[in-house]
């Protein structure tokens, strides 16, 4: 970053919930920035182990540090709480179990400055324990609006989404809001951000994300985790379609599809004819839609065929999937 420029402020907004076996690891990561011109916001949403006074003790011990504190509202509450109440020109998020390498902050704010048209820096990540994320480049490079919405409608989409491992200019996040009450709320906010412009893709997984036994992502497929991932995707994809992206509406659209009817299989599992039928009926209507756009022949066959005999259609695709994992388990074994 050129020494002659005022360095730009960066707001890391952290969500504390019963963290506090992973909090010190997390805050302390930020603390230990190279690029140390920060503000961090702790936003404390209800915590009952601890993880109040560990907040209020960070505040305490170094002034970049702020705490609020909040009744117990969610992570969409608490992001929210901190976009609002925090200061600077560059906003980042980071997960109150999860922690940095120590140039994540310098890396981004660096390829922004490279940058100016950039909406966002994003670097990779390792999930740990388990592998990191590969990315399709070996060196930092500025993805156009269009190479950006190939890069979220494909197999990069996990990267794209996660609102986390980015470093946002303020402006990108204007208007921009989490859902509160919802699951899978990455996937309803990320995108508008993400898709608003250029954005910079930073290869070294910088993000480290824990995966947790008990944490939000590792939580049992439910109905109603099902039903925020089907809204999530029919969003974007009606999204897409205004911005007049066409082959990446049609591939927002078949992941509802997929979603749907993994939800039909999971409630006719659980026993739940009514539910099922609803959904079986909702994805041999949910077909109509887009049914001009472009993509591959096997899914116009299979969306066709789901018109006719939706719960046909879910049941080899349950079948398949079965087929496809012991495949997997026999070849890792």
């Amino acid at each position: 970053m050129s020494e002659s420029l005022p360095r730009p402020l960066v707001s890391v907004v952290v969500p504390v919930y019963n963290v506090a076996a992973y909090l010190s690891q997390c805050v302390d990561s930020a603390l230990a920035q190279s690029y140390d011109h920060l503000e961090i916001v702790l936003v404390d949403d209800g915590s009952t182990d601890g993880s109040s006074n560990l907040c209020d003790a960070y505040a305490q011990a170094d002034s970049r540090v702020r705490v609020i504190h909040q009744e117990n509202s969610g992570l969409s509450a608490a992001r929210n709480v901190g976009m609002d109440s925090c200061t600077g020109s560059l906003i980042t998020f980071l997960d109150g179990d999860d922690w940095w390498a120590p140039s994540f902050v310098e890396s981004l704010t660096e390829a922004l400055d490279e940058y100016p048209s950039a909406a966002l820096a994003m670097s990779a990540f390792a999930r740990v324990p388990g592998r990191p994320w590969t990315a399709h480049v070996d060196n930092t490079v500025l993805m156009s609006e269009t190479e950006v919405v190939t890069f979220f409608a494909g197999p990069q989409h996990t990267l794209a989404t996660m609102a986390c491992a980015k470093l946002f200019r303020r402006d990108a996040l204007r208007g921009v809001t989490f859902p509160v009450g919802r699951l899978h709320e990455d996937e309803f906010t990320t995108y508008k951000a993400l898709l608003s412009g250029p954005a910079v893709l930073v290869p070294q997984p910088l993000y480290l994300y824990r995966q947790r036994d008990d944490g939000i992502t590792a939580s049992v497929l439910t109905p109603e985790r099902s039903l925020d991932a089907i809204e999530a995707a029919d969003q974007q994809a009606d999204y897409l379609l205004a911005a007049g992206h066409f082959e990446a509406t049609a591939w927002a659209q078949d992941q509802a599809f997929r979603k749907r009817m993994r939800l039909v299989a999971l409630l006719t599992r659980n026993g739940d004819r009514r539910g099922a039928a609803e959904q079986a009926a909702a994805l041999a209507a949910s077909v109509s839609t887009g049914r001009d756009l472009p993509r591959p022949r096997v899914l116009r066959l299979v969306r066709a065929a789901a018109a006719r005999r939706p719960r046909a259609v879910v049941r080899a695709f349950t079948t398949t999937g079965r087929v496809r994992e012991i495949m997997r388990r026999r070849s890792a074994g």
